[in-house]
């Protein structure tokens, strides 16, 4: 079967083909006769279509698995030993760590089977908490997750593995912080207004730094997993989300912070910068301009409405929203454009 890898590559030469006749088309450059040969040439055939129902039902047989074996545990919990419920995981996760040595190397089969694993290893965890009543927290939990998560995720060499690690990893800093804080909860944590502000700015410095190992990666360690742009579009969209909360905090607080809203729009910029000149990614370019739009409206209204009631301002922060608006889909436009034009 074939890697995943090169179909990967295959996908993206046809979809940049596509968008270049498109482009080229738009700018009146090709006649409509002479982009139906080409395009017709994109269209996926009876292997792609194979390649592709294979990767998706190995994806939802995996991931039914793993549904099975945690509900297994949780209807038959109080009838098992716990000898039991470890030597059934532990079982399980020996003959998937099994089967996947034995497929060869960037088979699909093989890495759900190590996708199964990550899923496991977790759930192995939690029956230990639960078995023993360690007293740990649930970030406890999810940071072994991650930890555990690591060595599967290099032996698949693929990024979905990659994007488990991220997703848990983020989740046991949620949890962590709320704790620290005195949460009761993860939602709570986000939009308590006492800790807002300070949970935002924490959890956005390490967004931003394991956004800059992933590019880092990405660029250094390809082979081993770190590629695509999911990953990325992942822990930029968490970027864009933290950064908003940073800003609407420090206008929304009693008193407005100045250097927090400042340190919101930078990191903004910054994305904006990097996804623009160095990897240009559309998806994340629209949520950074999203973002900005929300915090500049938040703030104008701010100005607006403070000590007054003027129906007429709402006229203007709605005129403002859809010139910013505006503003931002021509300038995506001409950034996208302009990226067609260079590749």
């Amino acid at each position: 079967m074939p890697g995943t890898s090169t179909a990967s590559g295959e996908q993206g030469e046809r979809r940049a083909i596509r968008r270049a006749l498109a482009h080229w088309r738009a700018l009146g450059r090709l006649a409509p006769a002479g982009v139906a040969s080409p395009w017709a040439r994109t269209e996926p055939v009876a292997t792609d279509w194979r390649r592709w129902l294979d990767t998706a039902l190995m994806a939802l047989g995996t991931a039914l698995l793993c549904a099975g074996v945690i509900v297994f545990f949780a209807f038959n919990w109080q009838d098992l030993h716990k000898f039991s419920k470890f030597g059934l995981l532990a079982g399980a996760l020996t003959l998937l760590a099994g089967f996947a040595w034995l497929r060869p190397a960037g088979d699909t089969a093989g890495r759900a089977a190590l996708g199964g694993a990550q899923v496991l290893a977790g759930v192995l965890l939690a029956v230990i908490g639960q078995t023993y009543q360690t007293g740990a927290d649930a970030w406890q939990l999810f940071a072994l997750w991650a930890l555990l998560a690591v060595p599967w995720a290099l032996a698949a060499r693929a990024a979905p593995h990659w994007w488990l690690v991220i997703v848990v990893g983020n989740v046991a800093l949620l949890r962590y912080f709320s704790i620290r804080f005195g949460m009761e909860g993860v939602f709570v944590l986000l939009f308590d207004a006492r800790y807002m502000r300070t949970a935002s700015l924490v959890l956005l410095g390490a967004v931003v730094l394991q956004l800059a190992l992933w590019e880092l990666l990405c660029a250094r360690a390809p082979a081993l997993g770190f590629r695509g742009q999911t990953g990325g579009r992942m822990l930029a969209a968490l970027a864009c989300v933290h950064a908003g909360s940073l800003g609407l905090a420090s206008l929304l607080g009693s008193h407005f912070d100045g250097a927090a809203f400042a340190l919101a729009l930078v990191v903004l910029a910054a994305l904006i910068w990097w996804f623009r000149q160095r990897a240009f990614d559309i998806v994340v370019l629209s949520l950074a301009c999203l973002t900005g739009i929300v915090l500049a409206v938040a703030a104008i209204a701010k100005v607006l409405f403070e000590g007054k009631d003027d129906f007429g301002a709402f006229l203007l922060l709605g005129l403002l929203t859809i010139g910013l608006a505006a503003g931002a889909a021509a300038w995506l436009m001409r950034a996208w454009r302009s990226q067609l034009e260079r590749a």
